[in-house]
């Protein structure tokens, strides 16, 4: 008998070999979407309920055999809402937008912020975020109980420090703010922060393995803020999270997420208890010197280009590129295989396929 992904995900997170590399994927809606019509069969035999605040875990994860299923919580539910208007408040007080943009698959769309709630400086001061205890964890309970014991559970909590102040102050303003107006910055941080510790604190009682935190900081070839920022405005945010997390379950596991360029970083992340990163773009940090410098710290998760080689490149690129991160991140475990992103519109049905073929042809230990 083979092992479960649970327990293959166990393993590598140990820095240890399982029987193969663990893969994830997510997909965009509208892609979602194509892939119902073409597995339509597969996806009718596969029991499992939705709602609309919760897209992370579909029956594509089934069809696929991933080997995380992800619960996601608080900010991160703000986008791909499901509603009946271009535009919707969330309840943060966050106006998005739906822009469309054309494939030569279909129309899409993305969301963008258009209003912020904390804009003006004197906002804060009569603001009430949301409640925590309001946020319904039913769902989370549903899927746990039914597919806790074979698939590794991942709660996500992310967007809930630097990414929670730019949502709600604006990128420009927030970018100014974590130099200009340091008071302003540390409150709204860590009002998000408390939100999303009270939802992790909810997830570990209902049986995750990791929680997902995340905050957008690099930008395609250098950090967004600079490295004596991010440790004085934002690293004691994210410590106090996981401080709360593993106070709560000394075992659980924590991942995070920054695009673009973090290196200068990464053993801060590592001091203050990151066990995996997320989405190691290898246009930006060479996923194999990383391994190497930092494999035995650090788990790795993503490494697969959705900037070139997942829309732009032939089945075969796909091919060799999941070969060659196979090749050099895969050995001592630590690492979780997937695109850097969502799978996208404009991506060749042919290519997702070929990401698949390729990590079970690869990915064996």
């Amino acid at each position: 008998m083979g092992l479960t992904s649970k327990e293959r995900m166990q393993i590598t997170m140990n820095h240890e070999e399982p029987d193969r590399v663990p893969f994830h994927a997510n997909f965009v809606p509208e892609l979602q979407e194509i892939i119902k019509k073409r597995y339509d069969k597969e996806l009718g035999e596969i029991d499992i309920s939705f709602k609309e605040k919760h897209q992370s875990i579909n029956k594509m994860d089934i069809l696929f055999k991933h080997d995380m299923l992800l619960l996601s919580y608080g900010l991160d539910t703000s986008y791909y809402r499901e509603t009946d208007f271009d535009t919707y408040i969330d309840e943060w007080g966050i106006t998005w937008e739906k822009v469309p943009y054309k494939t030569k698959f279909g129309v899409g769309h993305y969301t963008e912020i258009i209003n912020c709630p904390l804009a003006d400086d004197n906002a804060l001061d009569n603001y009430t975020p949301p409640n925590p205890h309001n946020e319904d964890m039913e769902y989370a309970e549903e899927i746990i109980s039914k597919y806790g014991n074979e698939y590794y559970m991942c709660g996500v909590v992310s967007n809930s420090t630097f990414e929670a102040l730019r949502y709600l102050r604006g990128t420009t303003q927030g970018l100014i703010d974590v130099v200009a107006n340091k008071e302003i910055a540390h409150r709204i941080m860590r009002m998000a922060a408390d939100y999303h510790v009270i939802l992790g604190k909810k997830l570990i009682d209902l049986g995750v393995d990791m929680l997902l935190l995340g905050d957008d900081f690099g930008a395609e070839y250098s950090m967004l803020i600079s490295p004596e920022t991010f440790r004085e405005m934002i690293k004691p945010h994210i410590a106090y999270m996981i401080d709360e997390f593993k106070k709560k379950n000394k075992n659980i596991k924590i991942a995070f997420h920054s695009d673009g360029y973090i290196e200068p970083v990464i053993d801060d992340l590592i001091e203050i208890g990151i066990d995996l990163l997320n989405p190691v773009q290898p246009e930006s940090m060479d996923p194999a010197h990383l391994k190497k410098k930092y494999g035995k710290k650090i788990s790795f998760w993503g490494t697969i280009s959705t900037q070139r080689t997942i829309p732009f490149g032939s089945p075969g690129d796909v091919e060799n590129e999941v070969k060659e991160r196979m090749r050099t991140c895969g050995k001592g475990g630590g690492f979780i295989i997937s695109p850097t992103h969502n799978f996208q519109l404009d991506v060749p049905i042919e290519n997702i396929e070929a990401f698949y073929k390729a990590v079970k042809k690869y990915g064996k230990y």
